[in-house]
This record gives structure tokens, sequence and C-alpha cells, in this order.
């Protein structure tokens, strides 16, 4: 029977090719698409599931408290990790990681020279008790546990050495320190939080051997016995704050509590908390999980439309076969079967192009699609389910309609097919809402992403550019500085903590002096030069001088210290800008802190949130970059004179500069790539929309074909033609706008809740992605249109 079933589908998809073709390729760009997010939904939801006891190993967290404020942070004390394996039973092992490249690069030396490393950390003696990936050479037990020894990534120790093997035991110098490569791992997976070239013993670095509870700079991970209840253990930690921090912070005004966050939450966790790798914001991932499937949705609609609208023409088999005696039950296998059919060419054809398309999807998407997972007995497995699920859906509906039909009627071809129209116009209505309204989400995240772009950001940050320097070049850096200048390649140069784009240190303005107000500050750690450099608006006061005494010259909490804010630090603590200029306030470290200047607000972190309190240091030794503003004109030019000086006065490191604008664009790739998915896959939504209505339209202007030759020798034109043909298409088109709008109105609102600077509501996005999508249409319509309008009158009112 299901052989017959077979050779009977497979004539009838032959027979039919115009809506064979144009099913089968709707149905294959959908399952693309699908199977596409579904590589990338599970890739991200993946995150740290490779360790073999993943569900327990947590990742301590920080939170600092004062007046009624609280800020938490991904990073705790070096001394938390050793005591909590001495003194929580719960505890079976733990370690603690320091990213150096949060603070400054490094450079290796492997006997051909200095190379500039971003990926390098300090790791403890038990991080590969935690985190068991697969050493290549070396004992994961002593590989990190002795001061000066380091473990390469495979890669690293490739492009170093030759290969893994050779690299064990050989010495590399990172930052002129003579370190013995102890052990080569395997390249850590994409999929991993983790993510390094390099890892130095712990031991190497101050706090290895003298640990300490402050300053909290490391990621602390504990592996909990098995069996043990995090929420004791959790509870616990208290304790420990209570026996080792509480007095200290108290005397400060702090509060402090650790928390724990499972390894596998961290990658779609909190992203203000930071971590090792960006993470990714698990609302896209729901997002792009229901897109898939309205895409799938929309394949299968093509299907279901298209067959019902066909059933007519198929009234006479179906009659024969009832009158030949064949049962419901038997019709209903044979359609479904056809799209079973179907649907299994469109799913082969499908990997195939999700094999060609795969690389570019990757580099676009930044996520690597695993296709090895698709061939697992799994995925071989979900894939067949999936055929079976989709064939039967896409070939339920028509096969009811057409299996339901009575013999007598069907051979006399008197049977109506009025709910099958309902059917198909409701889902022509479901395409084209579909289709408009990701077109619209497109356009939405678009609009933010050129406002975030264009926004002023209360700085100048085009031709700025951002060198990295090591700590131990502080002492000749005003040099450098100096012979840029001289050398015309630069306007303005400034050291900085880091670029304007980011500022992350966190300060308290405690009650003294002038002000009474207990907040907490963002500090800013500068030169004198910043103001100028950057181009700051000074609204009062003046800038730092030759004369004003740094922070590293401070002798004692008493001295007066000249300190620039903001105005939202002004209004904080109630004053204008011009009342806020020399009135005394307490910064911690400092009780007598002046305010000589008050800048203009500017942005100084994502457009995520809004300016807050800041407070601008002169504090050059606590700074890691070189701010450099080029002049007008070329800047490759001027970066070829930056870096000529650079190569003469540090020739042992690589002059790597960083345009800050591009960096700042690098701080939206989150969202950028939300918009590239976004309008990839509505531009795919309206050419399957396209193509079911084209389909469509050549069902309905092939059935009046003897009404459009009437027409044509009547004397209508084309035109004429074209109105008559979508003007029923043209009304459902209209209602899928009203259903668009409504659902871009609520993406728009729920999107841009999470940036506290948005665009402002436009009209746009509404009217060029609903206007091009009836222009596609139109144009459609307009096509098919045209090609029976063409057709000879004669001929065809003779055969008819």
């Amino acid at each position: 029977m299901w052989k017959n079933y077979l050779k009977v589908s497979i004539r009838n998809l032959q027979k039919r090719k115009l809506y064979t073709g144009i099913n089968l390729l709707g149905l294959t760009i959908a399952i693309v698409s699908f199977l596409a997010i579904c590589l990338y939904i599970n890739h991200e939801w993946s995150y740290d599931k490779m360790y073999a006891d993943y569900n327990r190993i947590y990742r301590l967290n920080q939170e600092f408290r004062s007046e009624g404020e609280a800020q938490l942070v991904s990073s705790t004390p070096s001394s938390l990790i050793p005591t909590l394996i001495d003194e929580v039973p719960e505890v079976e092992t733990g370690t603690l990681i320091f990213d150096l490249s949060i603070f400054s690069t490094v450079m290796v030396d492997a006997g051909q020279g200095n190379q500039e490393e971003k990926k390098f950390a300090y790791a403890d003696e038990n991080f590969f008790n935690v985190f068991d990936f697969n050493l290549l050479s070396g004992d994961p037990k002593k590989a990190l546990s002795e001061p000066n020894q380091i473990v390469l990534t495979q890669t690293t120790a490739e492009r170093y050495f030759g290969n893994a093997a050779s690299a064990t035991g050989k010495s590399i110098k990172i930052d002129s320190k003579e370190y013995e490569v102890t052990g080569v791992v395997e390249d850590f997976p994409s999929n991993s939080h983790i993510d390094f070239d390099f890892l130095g013993s712990f031991k190497t670095h101050r706090h290895g051997t003298s640990p300490e509870w402050s300053p909290s700079n490391y990621y602390t991970y504990v592996k909990l016995k098995s069996g043990s209840d995090p929420q004791i253990f959790e509870g616990k930690l208290e304790q420990i704050v209570d026996k080792y921090l509480g007095k200290d912070l108290a005397e400060y005004g702090y509060e402090t509590a650790f928390f724990i966050q499972p390894v596998t939450q961290i990658h779609l966790g909190d992203q203000t908390l930071g971590s090792i790798k960006p993470g990714a914001d698990i609302r896209y991932i729901y997002i792009f999980g229901i897109v898939a499937l309205l895409l799938i949705a929309i394949g299968i609609i093509n299907y279901v439309n298209l067959a019902t609208a066909e059933a007519t023409e198929r009234n006479k088999e179906v009659g024969l076969r009832k009158a030949m005696g064949a049962g419901r039950g038997q019709l209903f296998g044979q359609f479904v079967s056809e799209s079973m059919l179907l649907t299994l060419a469109s799913t082969l054809l499908s990997i195939l192009v999700l094999y060609l398309v795969s690389v570019k999807f990757s580099s676009l998407s930044g996520v690597p699609l695993d296709l090895s997972l698709v061939f697992s007995p799994l995925g071989i497995t979900l894939l067949i389910a999936f055929i079976v699920l989709i064939g039967v859906l896409a070939g339920l509906y028509p096969s009811l309609i057409l299996s339901s039909m009575e013999p007598i009627k069907a051979l006399a071809n008197k049977t109506k097919m009025g709910g099958g129209a309902w059917v198909r116009k409701s889902l022509v209505v479901f395409q084209f809402f579909v289709s408009m309204g990701l077109l619209i989400s497109t356009f939405v995240v678009k609009s933010q992403l050129d406002y975030m772009k264009e926004v002023n950001l209360g700085y100048d940050k085009e031709h700025l550019v951002s060198l990295s320097y090591h700590y131990n070049m502080r002492n000749g850096i005003e040099s450098i500085k100096n012979e840029m200048l001289r050398s015309g390649g630069a306007s303005a140069i400034a050291r900085a903590a880091d670029m304007p784009i980011h500022i992350k240190a966190g300060y308290r303005v405690f009650p003294g002096g002038d002000n009474q107000r207990e907040f907490m500050i963002t500090g800013y750690s500068v030169d004198k030069d910043i103001i100028q450099t950057i181009d700051l608006e000074l609204l009062a006061g003046s800038s730092f001088s030759e004369t004003d005494i740094n922070r590293q010259d401070l002798e004692d909490a008493n001295q007066r210290f000249p300190v620039i804010i903001n105005e939202s630090s002004a209004k904080e603590m109630g004053w204008t800008a011009e009342e806020a200029v020399g009135k005394i306030i307490n910064i911690g470290f400092n009780q007598n802190s002046e305010i000589k200047g008050v800048v203009k607000d500017f942005y100084f972190n994502s457009l995520h949130h809004q300016v807050g309190p800041l407070v601008i240091f002169n504090d050059p030794d606590q700074s890691n970059v070189l701010l450099v503003k080029l002049p007008a004109g070329d800047p490759a030019a001027h970066l070829a004179s930056l870096e000529n000086v650079w190569k003469e006065m540090v020739p042992e490191r690589p002059f790597n500069p960083v345009f800050v604008d591009q960096a700042y664009n690098q701080m939206y790739s989150s969202e950028q790539k939300a918009g590239w998915i976004f309008g990839l896959f509505s531009g795919i939504a309206i050419f399957i929309a396209c193509m079911g209505l084209f389909g469509l339209v050549s069902y309905v202007a092939l059935r009046r074909t003897r009404e459009i030759s009437i027409r044509k020798v009547l004397g209508a034109t084309q035109g004429n033609v074209v109105s008559v043909l979508a003007a029923d298409f043209l009304k459902l088109l209209g209602f899928s706008a009203v259903m668009a709008i409504g659902f871009g109105i609520w993406f728009s609102n729920n999107w841009l809740q999470d940036f506290a600077n948005q665009t402002k509501p436009s009209v746009w996005p509404y009217l060029i992605a609903i206007g091009l999508v009836f222009i596609l249409a139109i144009a459609t319509i307009a096509y098919r249109s045209w090609k029976v309008y063409s057709l000879n009158p004669a001929k065809t009112l003779k055969s008819d």
C-alpha cells in the first residue's frame, strides 16, 4: 500500500511542477533557517556543560552595600577560595583565576622577539581539578603548582614552538620574566566562558603566596561535594564574611556578601556582572527560537494554501478513488504521503544548503554551527521525527478537505471549497503578518543602533586612538607623549585608566566637608590633559594644571586634593555646577578633595545605563592607555608618525592602536548580531510568503483565465486585470499590516526598555516595512497577471 502511495505521490508531484517547485523551495529555505537557528541556540544553551561535574561548579559573586545602594560584581578577594576549601565542608575543591587582560596586555618572547598578547591569566593549582579540560601534554596536578609555570593552548603552542609536544619543557618570557611551559591544553571550546591563550601559575603573582581580602579582582569557582545543598553552602558564606571582612568594611560604611551562580548560567545570566568572555542576552535566544518556529510555520502555510487551492483540480481523482472503494483513511494516507515526501526532499536539500552556508553564517553570527550534531544518532532521530511532524502538519488539513468530498459531486466537479478559501485567507494574513512584523522589528533594532552610533556622547570619539601600555612603561610614558606631540602625529594626548566609552572603577562619596550625602560614584584615573584631549565641555571651574598634586603624591588623607566631577555628581549633592566649584567632599581615600571643575555629563558606559555620578582624578600612575587625538587630515599618515616614535622609543613592544569609535561600536555587538539575524530572517520570511502568494495568484489567475480573456476582449487593460486580481489579496495584506503595527509597537516598547537612552519613536520603521512588503506583493501579482493577460483570448475561450 505504502509503495503505491509513494509511486502516486511522485507522479502527482512531477505533474504539478510549478506548485511542487514553490513548495520545495519554500520548505527548504524555511528548514535551513530553522536548523541554523536551532544549532545557534543549542550552542548558546550548551555553554560550560562540557565539564564532568558542571552541575556542581559555581562562580562566586560579591555584593557591596551601603546606605541602601548595592553593587554586584563577579570578582572576589584572593583569600576567599583557600578559606572556603579549609573551613567549609561542602567544598570539594575550588580555583581562582586572575584575568590580567582586564588591566593590560603582555609581551611574549619565545626566542623570536616580543609579541603582544591579550589572553593571559593566572590560575591556581586546582584549575584542572575544577575544569577538566584535556591536556595534550603535562600533568594536570602539577602543571600550575609552582611559581613561573605556564600552560599554553594548542594553537598558541603551535604558533610559538611549532607543535604541542615540543613546547612542553621549553622556556618562554612573559614581560621579561622566565616561565617554564609545563603543559599544553586543547583550545578552549567556543561554548566555554573561559577563553585564554596563556595560563600562568597563580603562585607567580604576589597574592598567590600571600592571599588577601582586598582587592576583589579575582574570579572564584567552587566545586561542591556530591550531594551538597548549594543553599546551605551559600548560607555559610555569611559566616565567612562576618569572620574576615565585617569589621574592616564597617569602618568604611560598607557591607558585603557572597552569592553563588551556577557556571552554566554565566553566559546567559546577568550581563552587568562581567565575565571572562562576553555573554549573551537570553531574551535574544527566546526571540530567535520564536523566529525559527514562525519560519517553519510560513513554509507549512505555503503548502497548505497551495494544496487547498488545488483541491478542486483533484475533485475527479478523489471521486474516482472513492468510487473504486478507497476509504477516507486511505485517501488521507495518500495525501499525507505526498507532503511527507516533499518534506523529506526539502530536509535533505536543506542539509546540503546548510553545509554550504554554515561558514558564512558562523562568521556573521559569531557562533560556530556544529553540523556533526545533525548526523549524530540523536540528531538523525530528531530529523526523522521532524520530517514526520512537518509532513503531517503540512498535509493534515488538505488531506481532510480532499478526503471528505462526496464521490458523485467530486466526479461532477460540483464540490464547493468555501471553507478552504477562508482558511487560505487566514493563513495568508498570518504569513504576511509575520513577514511585516519581523521586518518592522529589524528596522526598530536598526534605528536604535543608528541612534547609538550618532548620539552625542559628550566627548569627541572621532579621530581618537587608544594605545595600551604596560605598567613598567610608566616612568617613560611622558617622554613618549612629548615625542608624539612633537612629531605632529597627535594634537593632544592624555593618560587614562581606560577608554572613555567604559569607565569601570567604583568609589563611594562619604558625608564630610561641604557634602552630607553618601552615594556610589565612578572614578576615572587620568592625567592633567584629559579635558582637551577628548573635548569634554567644562561647565564651571577649570581643568587640571601642572601645579595640581596627583594621587600618588598625597601624603595623608587630609591633604587637599583637586578633583573634577560631572554635573550628575553636583546634582546628587544638591549643587549647581557653579556652586560645586571649591566645595570639599570625602572620597574615602581622601577626605579633603576639592572640586576644581565641573564637566557636562558624558556617556562613560553603555547606553543601556543612564549617566551617573563621576569623579575624575589626577591619577596618571593608575592609567593603562594613551588617548591620542589625531589632527585633521589623513589618519594613516598621522598613525605612521606615531608608529615611528613608538618603534624608536619602545622597540620591544608592537604598535597596536585602537580607534575609540570602533571600540564603541563593538560594545553593541549583541545588538548588531540581533539586527543582522532579524534582517536576514525577515527577508527570508518575505521571500517565502511572496512565493506562496505567487502560487496562489497563479492558481486564481488560471482559474479565471476565461473571465480575464472576456474582459480583455471587451477592452479591459492590464491594469484593470491586475486590480481585479489584487483586490482580495490587498485586503488580506491590509489586515496583516494592522496586526503587524500592533506587534511592532509591542516589540519596540519591550526591546527598547532595556536602553536608558532610546531613539525617539518614529513611524518610518512601520511605513518602510509595510510599504516594502506591499510593493513586493503587488509586483508578484502584477507579474502573474501579465502572464495570463498575454494569452491569446481566441485560444483560451476556444479551449474552455
